[in-house]
């Protein structure tokens, strides 16, 4: 109780009394004979001497409203603590965890913070606090206010407060009902850190999309090597970018939701780093490569990443490459996606590295598309009925192996006879002699290229069997 207040219910106690003498002692120490004492709170109590019964009514009454105002004094000094504590973590390193240590602190409860996807973000327990296990929002069951404890195992209540800024709501603050039971403080600190939360949600998001903003434009640079290596590796420290780094270059033709969004996840899933840039077709993701099946890795990485968009989409991947050749890594990309975005069937995969084409892909990407399926016909037709499958599938094959005889009869499973034989009856059919004439297998090559990325049934489907580590074609 502060002493301004203790001087003021001394002058008025008297006052109020109308007769006796009243006097103000600290709580707890006895009284005389005669003497009555009125509790104030738990530290003063007026005690009164030769008063009649109304006058000690009169004093219960004004002891009643001064324990309500020191009560609501200390409500008030509590939530002002807690707000200076909150506020001080906003844009801090760390804020969204700090926030919510803090609001455990305060509250004496286990504290959870989920994001927008209900994606657990951070959690604190008080000091004390058995451990308990973290419930989703789905097994908590409401978005918004208390979930009672339920006997299919929603142990301890749960209060739920969307954490909001400027009318967008960007994740949820839970308090468990654990340790202790809730207290009336408790759902206030809770809208408190809430509102915290959602600015400091806001404030990363406006950071990161200046981040965003500025590693986008060095991905351009490095694309169009527009400035010199100097000037790169000086924005690149800064940013925290090693533009020494080998790369590969995904091309992803059409309009992912959240470019942002797709670099982040793809960086999450492979665990390197990623810049990415929008273009005028779709976005660019340069991925960092590591050790291993790096083009490989990329391409799953990306489906993943397009799981739910990817019908719509089309993925060109370059191989891995030194800084100064992206500009040509983004065009071989590119060509590898509009490849698959103009002749790319329903059954065949809509990621492709430019390795699984070759330079036909130039051709296939740049010509129009009336032209290139009237080439297939053209060079292809008389083997593309059902009795021909064997022949499509013995060509494809014998390419494969490198134009060996005695690989793609072991590839086949025939005799080396068997292959010349159908090599022939192809010849035979097409007039293209595709066992000795290179310019003749070039042709030949470039059809079964269509016709793979249309998932023609006697051909095998693209996939990254024959690729090496850094996405070039292996023997």
């Amino acid at each position: 109780m502060s002493p301004e207040l203790l001087r003021a219910v001394l002058e008025q106690a008297p006052v109020i009394a109308g007769t006796g003498r009243v006097r103000l002692v600290n709580a707890g120490p006895p009284v005389r004979d005669g003497e009555f004492a009125v509790p104030l709170g738990r530290t003063a109590a007026l005690v009164v001497d030769g008063a009649d019964g109304d006058a000690l009514d009169r004093l219960v009454a004004l002891a009643e409203v001064v324990r309500a105002a020191v009560a609501e004094h200390e409500a008030r000094s509590a939530e002002l603590a807690a707000e200076r504590h909150l506020g001080a973590l906003v844009g801090v390193p760390g804020g969204l965890a700090a926030l919510v240590r803090c609001s455990a602190e305060l509250t004496g409860k286990v504290t959870v913070l989920y994001d927008v996807r209900d994606r657990m973000v951070a959690s604190a327990s008080p000091p004390g606090a058995s451990p308990i296990r973290m419930r989703s929002l789905d097994e908590i069951g409401v978005r918004e206010g208390l979930a009672p404890a339920r006997l299919d195992g929603l142990t301890h209540r749960h209060l739920v407060v969307p954490a909001t800024h400027r009318d967008e709501t960007f994740g949820r603050l839970v308090l468990v009902e654990h340790p202790s039971a809730f207290r009336p403080a408790d759902r206030t600190i809770a809208h408190r850190a809430a509102d915290h939360l959602g600015t400091e949600f806001a404030l990363q998001r406006r950071v990161a999309t200046v981040a965003w903003n500025a590693r986008s434009s060095l991905a351009r640079q490095l694309v169009r090597g527009s400035s010199t290596m100097d000037d790169l590796r000086s924005s690149g420290e800064y940013l925290g970018v090693d533009v020494r780094a080998r790369r590969v270059l995904a091309y992803v033709l059409g309009s992912p939701a959240d470019d942002q969004a797709l670099a982040a996840e793809v960086e999450e899933i492979l665990g390197a780093e990623v810049l990415g840039t929008r273009g005028s077709e779709g976005v660019l993701l340069l991925v960092e490569a590591g050790d291993g099946p790096v083009v490989r890795r990329v391409k799953a990485a990306v489906r993943r990443a397009t799981r739910r968009t990817l019908g719509q989409l089309a993925v060109g991947v370059s191989s891995v490459c030194e800084p100064g050749a992206l500009a040509r890594a983004y065009r071989e990309a590119r060509e590898v996606a509009h490849c698959v975005h103009r002749f790319v069937g329903p059954d065949s995969p809509r990621i492709l590295a430019v390795d699984d084409l070759g330079p036909a892909r130039l051709f296939v990407a740049n010509s129009a598309v009336g032209a290139v399926r009237a080439y297939v016909d053209d060079v292809l037709g008389p083997l593309l009925t059902a009795d021909a499958a064997d022949l499509l599938w013995t060509v494809q094959q014998y390419f494969d192996a490198g134009r060996s005889v005695r690989v793609s009869a072991s590839r086949l499973g025939v005799h080396e006879n068997t292959v010349r034989l159908r090599l022939a009856r192809v010849r035979q059919a097409t007039g293209l002699d595709v066992a000795a004439d290179a310019g003749d297998q070039l042709t030949v090559q470039t059809a079964l290229l269509v016709l793979r990325l249309q998932g023609h049934p006697a051909l095998p489907a693209f996939d990254e069997g024959g690729l090496d580590e850094d996405g070039r074609k292996t023997a």
